[in-house]
């Protein structure tokens, strides 16, 4: 049996999470435009973390570590909470591992008592895009962050 259990993201974690994000290097391409991240990416990302008030967890598949999450609860721009990062390894993608990590994180966030969700996906990463949809979320706007295009979605989330 594979539980999934989430714990707080660390500095001192770092090299998990330069382990996660490089098993990935066409998603660090698309977002970075690089395709290794390194200590000082994983180190900026934490500082921005901070300013922004982000939650950053780990994921775990029972001890293993197989993702990272990134979620704000009221992003200051429209006060709704966002997904800021959805990185699973790539070792663990494909077998249906992803969404249930998602499921968990979607639990999290309505028991905070949050009834809509928001996430940016880039426009270029067609299987984020196939993948969220099926989560049920729809685009609501298209916006260009660092000049590249992305979809906006959203989906509301029933109690």
């Amino acid at each position: 049996m594979h539980v999934i259990s989430f714990e707080e993201n660390t500095i001192h974690k770092w090299k998990i999470e330069m382990d996660i994000m490089n098993s990935n290097p066409s998603y660090n391409l698309m977002s970075r435009n690089k395709a290794t991240v390194h200590f000082q990416d994983v180190q900026d990302e934490y500082e921005e973390s901070k300013r922004l008030n982000t939650v950053r967890l780990l994921v775990k598949q029972n001890e293993t570590y197989i993702g990272l999450v990134d979620y704000c609860l009221e992003n200051p721009s429209d006060h709704l909470p966002w997904i800021s990062l959805f990185v699973i390894h790539s070792h663990n993608q494909g077998a249906g591992i992803s969404a249930k990590v998602y499921r968990q994180l979607e639990q999290l966030i309505k028991q905070e008592g949050k009834d809509r969700l928001r996430l940016a996906v880039h426009k270029d990463n067609k299987m984020g895009v196939r993948f969220w949809t099926k989560l049920g979320f729809t685009k609501f706007k298209e916006v260009t962050l660092a000049g590249k295009l992305h979809d906006c979605l959203e989906k509301e989330l029933f109690r």
